[in-house]
Order: C-alpha cells, then structure tokens, then sequence
C-alpha cells in the first residue's frame, strides 16, 4: 500500500490528499467551500453574515470595523485537465436550469477554493465579471491565499 502525499494547511496542519477530487453533489461542495471560506474570514478577523436562501448572489457578506461591507461569492475550483483549475463563475436562472454571467453589483470578490491545496484565491468582481468560468494556475497567475485583496476591496467600496 502507498502512502498519501501529504501537504501543510495554511495553519500548520497536515492532511493526506488522494489525487482526485471528492466525488460529492455540487450542493455539497459549495457548502464545503462556503464554511472553509467562512473559518478563514474568521481567522483573519472578519464578521461573518450569511444572506438566508440558495437563490442569492452573494454566499457571503463580511465585513470589518470602519470598513465597507464585502459581498463575496464563494466557488470550488476544480482541477482543470490540462493543468490548474477551473472555476465556474456562472449563475443558474431559476427554473430552466440555464446558466448566466453574474452581473455587476451581485457580489464584490470571488474566492475559489482550490481542492487539493486547500488554499483561496481572490478576484474582485470586477475581473471576472461577465465570464462563465476562470482558468487559474498558482505559477503563472496570482497567489493563492491573497487575502488582503477582501481588505483592499473593502476600502475601495
């Protein structure tokens, strides 16, 4: 039997990773992404307010003291075949199933979480705004756990 390759969580932790994704409903990984996405604002001193309902824009609003509230979508990316991830960054219509680009004002920051690095990764809305999905790539494009982008989003509001 071969050992897992482990890797370190952004708190020291270590944790076996299999090589492929968890097979589990979209449903469930959002939930999953949503409450990691939450622990973190925790730990890095946001408040946290969940808008009630699945039929919402934004996942999650946070905010800090003397700082604008942040609207933020949460997605789990998933591991692109040709290296990378892909985020999904597509809203469905109610009823038909039919998928649409977020508009401007539906949230301010994306995070994406990134399966198998247990990482986040930002944009502001207005990046990505009007695409149905993102590639990302931890060696060609920004770095993940990019934090400070929720603070910089929540002075410019």
């Amino acid at each position: 039997m071969t050992q897992p390759i482990l890797f370190a969580l952004e708190d020291g932790i270590h944790a076996p990773v299999t090589g492929s994704a968890v097979s589990l409903s979209s449903n469930r990984k959002g939930e999953i992404a949503e409450t990691l996405f939450i622990a973190g604002a925790m730990v890095n001193n946001w408040e946290i307010f969940v808008p009630f309902g699945h039929a919402q824009t934004t996942d999650v609003c946070i905010v800090k003291p003397s700082k604008a509230p942040v609207k933020v979508q949460v997605k789990m990316a998933s591991l692109a075949p040709a290296g990378g991830y892909q985020i999904h960054t597509k809203k469905s219509s109610t009823g038909d199933k039919k998928h649409m680009a977020y508009q401007p004002g539906d949230f301010d920051v994306l995070a994406a979480y990134l399966q198998g690095r247990n990482q986040f990764v930002f944009w502001a809305a207005e990046e990505i705004i009007h695409r149905l999905s993102v590639r990302y790539c931890p060696t060609h494009h920004r770095k993940p756990g990019n934090w400070e982008l929720l603070d910089q989003v929540a002075t410019s509001i």
